[in-house]
């Protein structure tokens, strides 16, 4: 099957990230999420971003996509600014809403649509895909329930001895993090880098452990990273002899 020709594509996703992070200062993005439309830091972005992108894409005659890109820009972000709450799940829906827009106006101008929906259907029907899914899903929430289910007993006395301690949830998400390393170095048949990710998260761990009154808190790290680690390792074996 004839690929599909991304050089469109990437050249308007250079301008879109280089317009939206690079040439755009903190102080700017913070008056749009306040202000809004009303704000010139508003305009001033929209109007870099059209910029950066006829600059790149350098061809007059695909002007409809220099339109359409920075209509639907401005559009999502005038919506973003009227949301009060700027955390990581508007975030990442105004990044996913940009990039789709870039997509639809790169398939339609690039002539690619029924190409591109026969090479979407290759990869919704790719096994391989699917089971890489399922492992990286596994070794998420999955496997933090597990491990907060086998360790219950101890981090309740834990609690009761008051040496509960660090950011909310930051555990978990450490744990997610190393797992999804993990996984990612079985599969790519680099399992020699799991011994200096265990290695450097010792050191990290180095001042928790180091004093003598804390022997509970270092057996629960302990038993905490090895059956995150075992967990990981057990799912990217299972990954790799399956396929």
């Amino acid at each position: 099957m004839e690929p599909l020709n991304y050089e469109l594509l990437v050249r308007i996703l250079i301008a879109h990230f280089l317009s939206d992070f690079i040439f755009q200062k903190k102080g700017w993005a913070s008056m749009k999420d306040i202000i809004g439309v009303r704000s010139g830091y508003f305009w001033l972005h929209i109007a870099i971003h059209a910029t950066t992108l006829t600059v790149l894409v350098w061809d007059l005659s695909l002007w409809p996509v220099i339109v359409w890109v920075t209509v639907g820009h401005l559009i999502i972000d005038a919506i973003k600014s009227r949301i009060p709450n700027s955390g990581i799940g508007v975030f990442i829906a105004d990044q996913l809403s940009h990039i789709l827009v870039i997509v639809i106006v790169w398939v339609v101008y690039s002539q690619q649509w029924e190409l591109f929906c026969r090479t979407g259907g290759v990869w919704i029907n790719n096994q391989k895909l699917w089971w890489l899914f399922l492992t990286y899903l596994l070794i998420t929430k999955p496997a933090s329930v597990l491990i907060d289910k086998i360790t219950q007993k101890w981090s309740k006395e834990m609690a009761n001895n008051g040496n509960q301690s660090g950011l909310a949830n930051a555990g978990n998400m450490i744990g997610v993090m190393e797992r999804f390393l993990i996984i990612t170095f079985i599969i790519t048949s680099n399992i020699s880098a799991i011994g200096f990710l265990l290695a450097a998260k010792s050191v990290f761990r180095f001042g928790d452990l180091q004093e003598a009154t804390a022997h509970k808190k270092t057996e629960y790290i302990i038993i905490g990273t090895f059956l995150s680690f075992s967990i990981a390792i057990i799912i990217g074996l299972i990954y790799k002899y399956v396929m």
